[in-house]
């Protein structure tokens, strides 16, 4: 029987992911490799660089499995699906979408609400990553727009009691918290520079330093989130990949890849959603059509699709397709 490092050097030199177990034959971490070879061997090299959680993992491996794919790209999209399949207890990174949430808008209190699950009650935004950070984001919002509190009707925030009635002017700072959240507005944004301005004029600097934290807060916020504002519309994106002296043409809509394939030459981003599209039934769009909102399940696909392949490829969006 071979010994693991032996087993290594015979591991082919491709892209794939990994599959380590332990001494109950159980998949303890799973992980994607552009080199198989030389990314499982380096559990096996005595170094200081392990963390310790790593070194923990590999005092537990008494095998592993893999499994080849053609790019790294597939690698990373196999990986997500088995790390969500087998909750790996070693794999932090897309092992915990139970933490994802939604915001949710009412029109009676408590107006602005943080959900564990979807609802088909008002109007409801996600999911979003993760929970803990839309409590803080909330918070904040509480803070800006007064949604809460003795002070909720003590004077206009977006517009003064002048022309427009307290409970009108509420709810436009719902609307402006809404706007902001898909990533249409900015002003939220502004509404803290201003808090920060105006207590740095009164030389309260520790006021000014609590805003300016709450405005990263909520400017990071934005920012981790507002791919998964484009994954939750009705818009297809075709993802072009060249590898391997090949273009590797993929189709995502609704937070499924939903169809694969493969061009000898460059193809027009056109050209390769018609074909795409070809591959894709009737039924299943109109299922992807009538699926009205993200599962948790979807929200790390999208990240990984965008980002890699716009770093590696290109990414085209393209209007729903008419049946």
């Amino acid at each position: 029987m071979l010994t693991l490092k032996e087993k290594v050097k015979q591991l082919p030199e491709t892209p794939g992911i990994y599959y380590m177990k332990n001494a109950q034959n159980q998949v303890i971490y799973v992980g994607k490799a552009k080199k198989l070879k030389q990314r499982v061997s380096s559990y096996f090299v005595n170094s200081k660089a392990h963390a310790n959680k790593t070194k923990q993992m590999i005092r537990l491996i008494d095998d592993f499995d893999f499994q080849m794919v053609d790019t790294e790209f597939d690698a990373l999209v196999l990986e997500c699906e088995t790390i969500h399949a087998l909750r790996p207890p070693f794999n932090r990174l897309m092992n915990h979408y139970e933490e994802y949430g939604y915001f949710q808008f009412l029109d009676t209190s408590p107006f602005f609400k943080v959900l564990d699950d979807w609802s088909d009650k008002g109007f409801v935004i996600g999911p979003f990553y993760r929970k803990s950070k839309m409590l803080e984001f909330k918070d904040t919002m509480n803070s800006v727009y007064h949604l809460e509190g003795p002070l909720r009707y003590a004077k206009g925030v977006v517009a003064d009691y002048q022309n427009i009635s307290p409970n009108e002017e509420f709810l436009l700072r719902l609307e402006e918290i809404k706007q902001t959240l898909l990533g249409r507005s900015t002003e939220v944004l502004t509404r803290i520079e201003e808090r920060v301005e105006a207590a740095s004029s009164r030389k309260d600097f520790e006021t000014a330093q609590r805003w300016w934290s709450n405005y990263l807060m909520v400017e990071r916020f934005l920012r981790r989130n507002r791919q998964l504002l484009q994954a939750t519309n009705d818009s297809v994106f075709v993802g072009i990949l060249p590898e391997n002296n090949k273009y590797y043409c993929y189709l995502y809509a609704k937070g499924q890849l939903i169809g694969r394939t493969i061009y000898q030459r460059k193809p027009q981003p056109e050209q390769a959603y018609r074909r795409l599209l070809k591959k894709v039934s009737a039924n299943s769009w109109q299922k992807l059509q009538e699926k009205k909102y993200l599962d948790k399940q979807d929200v790390d696909l999208f990240p990984i699709f965008f980002n890699y392949l716009q770093r590696n490829g290109q990414v085209n969006r393209f209007s729903w397709p008419e049946q």
